[in-house]
């Protein structure tokens, strides 16, 4: 008996975090990835969600463009650790770092660095749901967010992400198109002159 359970043992011991580590053999071979998605932001005190569609594009060289188109039109464009979020409406920059606020940027920016998921996160469980592979996450360090699930379709394109942070908020961003690529892109953002910039 004592046998059959060791031997499970090192099996699940070996398997366990198999996912995340395909994961990221798989984001090393890209150059770029883009998607279409909806986002709904879920606060306790809120009856309805905040919803948000856009579209994202991440490249190799770790910068990140995100176009909310609605319900407004904003642009969030990450260089590293320099963060520069445009609103055309109140022709408005507001340049700041990243930080934990924007956390969802810290993991697409983490898709695309030489640490990948890694750096972020452990994992707590992969669980397969029918066409899709659930992983649980757990974040290293201190941080205002609980966790973290990704859920993957089997060819490890991502379909959904969700983030819980510690005071009961939930965001749930769900991806369509999403595609990975070989091809780089050149990311960049334009910034009209006659706009009023905040560094936060």
């Amino acid at each position: 008996m004592f046998r059959i359970f060791a031997f499970f043992l090192i099996v699940f011991s070996f398997s366990f975090g198999e996912v995340l580590d395909d994961l990221q053999e798989k984001l090393k071979s890209v150059s770029s990835i883009q998607a279409d998605f909806i986002q709904r932001t879920y606060i306790p005190d809120l009856e309805q969600p905040e919803e948000f569609k856009g579209k994202i594009f991440i490249s190799k060289d770790q910068k990140i463009k995100i176009i909310y188109e609605k319900p407004i039109k904003q642009v969030y464009f990450l260089d590293k650790d320099q963060l520069t979020i445009y609103t055309p409406e109140d022709k408005q920059v507001i340049k700041s770092h990243l930080t934990d606020q924007f956390f969802l940027l810290r993991i697409f920016r983490a898709f695309m660095s030489e640490k990948g998921l890694k750096s972020l996160f452990n994992v707590e469980k992969e669980v397969s749901k029918g066409d899709f592979i659930d992983l649980i996450l757990s974040v290293k360090g201190d941080s205002k967010i609980k966790k973290v699930e990704i859920l993957l379709k089997k060819d490890l394109t991502v379909h959904q992400i969700v983030v819980w942070d510690k005071e009961g908020n939930r965001m749930e961003i769900s991806f369509y198109d999403f595609k990975y690529s070989k091809k780089p892109l050149k990311l960049y953002i334009k910034i009209p002159k006659d706009v009023e910039i905040i560094y936060y």
